[in-house]
């Protein structure tokens, strides 16, 4: 699976050692386990759905040979079959909305809407998710950020010519510019 890049915020103006270190610090969130139990889910769904097609099945023939209309019987198995055919189907989408980060319980809301029809739920969900996902994501962020040698002046601490210099071209051009008292102190000026 690649990474999306877009899902790092700057990413584009990042420089090759800025993206190595965001895309070695971005994580995925492992939903096997939900995975797993909605599978089961969709399984026993879909094994049920077959037997109440096989029983519906049995039915008529059996209705045939008799030459005998029950239509309750019928409208009842077919019910049925339908409840089951929509059961594995909501677990399927659930499924597919918990592959792509949602939490099972907003996958699950979120699917019945969507097979209900339920535009404005639906909108809902999606809302939902979006502000979970950025709370979590910038809280990845702020705990994975370095932290500045020291906090609130903005300068660096003990910037000596030996730092300088294992610094990149840009990162050197971004010092200077940003810092000339302290530029001017490492070239003796």
């Amino acid at each position: 699976m690649n990474i999306d890049t877009t899902a790092i915020e700057g990413y584009a103006e990042m420089t090759a050692e800025e993206k190595v270190k965001a895309l070695e610090a971005f994580t995925y969130e492992d939903y096997s386990e939900e995975n797993a139990k909605l599978k089961k889910a969709v399984t026993d769904a879909t094994h049920e759905a077959a037997e109440s097609k096989k029983a519906l099945k049995a039915t008529q023939d059996a209705q045939k040979k008799d030459k005998g209309s029950d239509s309750e019987t019928i409208a009842s198995l077919q019910e049925m079959v339908e409840t089951l055919t929509r059961e594995r189907d909501l677990g399927k989408l659930s499924s597919a909305f918990v592959a792509i980060g949602y939490d099972a319980a907003l996958a699950d809301e979120k699917a019945t809407a969507y097979f209900d029809r339920d535009l404005d739920k639906v909108l809902d969900c999606e809302r939902r998710f979006l502000i979970d996902h950025d709370k979590a994501y910038k809280a990845d962020l702020m705990k994975n950020t370095p932290r500045p040698d020291k906090v609130g002046t903005g300068t660096p601490v003990n910037m000596t010519a030996e730092k300088f210099h294992k610094l990149s071209f840009q990162e050197r051009a971004k010092f200077a510019a940003e810092h000339p008292e302290e530029y001017k102190k490492l070239y003796g000026g």
